[in-house]
């Protein structure tokens, strides 16, 4: 163990810099959000149409990179913990395959497995951890933040850091051009393709309120905006770490 007063403190430095990452992510956000689509208009006589076309800004590469940082960051502040849990006393003895095991167990199920890892952290430890734990939520498993941690972190680590997907949210002023919205699901761009004889006898004025919000996970599977991510990052220091503070001398 170090020598220090707080025996958390490298845990803590993990964190933080997760914390730090996370900062660093909201800025890259608010920067890209500040033009997050372009609309161009043209009108196609051969084909009595006009035509508007919403062109999604690409995501910054720097988005997905910073995200992944943080994660790991976040998630690994917990394996930190896990392990210094585990070594309490500091004389217990591990098997190899033991050590491999330590982490912070993140379970949707109270399993065998589960079952087998808790007995790797003192009976008190474990049961704290126990309170932790997905399967808690039944069915809800998948809204818990620890589990949306643990697969997002899976997700980076395993998967892709692509750019993540979008969340579009168009409004137009002027209810029958819903009906000739197109949407390009490979770029996310959209297109507004309206008949003249509409376009011209009831004039559209196509300003439309457009809203792009990044989501960060896997479609159909996983995923989570900016404001989630936010609430795990400070779940996870403000009130998991917390807890085990009393196990340290």
């Amino acid at each position: 163990m170090p020598p220090f007063a707080d025996r958390l403190l490298f845990i803590k430095m993990k964190a933080r810099r997760a914390d730090e990452h996370f900062q660093a992510l909201e800025k890259e956000m608010s920067n890209w959000a500040l033009k997050t689509h372009t609309v161009t208009k043209q009108t196609n006589f051969e084909n009595v149409r006009e035509i508007y076309k919403i062109n999604i800004t690409p995501t910054p590469e720097v988005i997905p990179m910073v995200y992944g940082d943080f994660i790991c960051c976040l998630r690994s502040s917990l394996d930190q913990l896990a392990w210094r849990l585990a070594h309490l006393p500091p004389k217990r003895i591990f098997t190899r395959t033991q050590q491999r095991q330590i982490n912070f167990p993140i379970f949707e199920d109270r399993n065998s497995t589960y079952e087998d890892r808790r007995k790797l952290f003192p009976p008190a430890v474990a049961d704290v951890i126990d309170t932790f734990q997905p399967y808690l939520r039944g069915r809800a498993f998948k809204d818990d933040a620890l589990w949306q941690l643990n697969e997002l972190w899976n997700l980076d680590k395993h998967r892709t850091s692509a750019i993540p997907p979008y969340n579009i949210n168009l409004t137009l002023p002027d209810d029958a051009a819903q009906d000739f919205v197109r949407h390009n699901r490979l770029t996310y761009d959209l297109e507004v393709v309206i008949p003249l004889h509409l376009a011209w006898t009831r004039y559209v004025d196509l300003n439309p309120r457009l809203t792009v919000e990044i989501l960060f996970g896997e479609t159909n599977y996983l995923e989570v905006s900016l404001g989630r991510l936010r609430e795990i990052n400070e779940f996870v220091r403000n009130e998991v770490i917390p807890r085990f503070t009393d196990f340290f001398p």
